[in-house]
C-alpha cells in the first residue's frame, strides 16, 4: 500500500510511504540534505514512533520545507494508506 503527500512547490515536500516493507528504510531527496538531512530524517523518525510503525519505507523528496511540514507530511501520507488499505 502506497501513500503520498505534499506539491513540489517551494517551502514544501513530497513524501511517499510503502507500508508493504520489512523494517524502516527512510530516503531524503534534497538540495539541503548534507545541511538538513538529519534533521529531516528526525523529523520522519518522530512520527513513525508517535504511530509506533515499524515496517515502512518513506521517501521524502524536499523542496526547502521545514521539519512541521515534514511531520505533517509523512502522518497524511500514512493515513491515507491506512485508509484506502481498510486500517483504521
Amino acid at each position: 500500500m502506497i501513500g503520498i503527500c505534499g506539491n513540489e512547490k517551494a517551502s514544501d515536500a513530497v513524501v511517499t510511504v510503502n507500508l508493504d516493507s520489512k523494517g524502516r528504510k527512510i530516503e531524503i531527496k534534497s538540495k539541503l540534505k548534507k545541511m538538513f538531512g538529519s534533521l529531516m530524517e528526525k523529523a520522519v523518525i518522530e512520527i513513525l514512533d508517535e504511530l509506533k510503525i515499524e515496517n515502512i519505507d518513506v521517501k521524502v523528496e524536499d523542496f526547502g520545507a521545514l521539519d512541521f511540514i515534514i511531520k505533517a507530511r509523512t502522518k497524511t501520507a500514512i493515513r491515507r494508506t491506512k485508509n484506502a488499505g481498510g486500517i483504521n
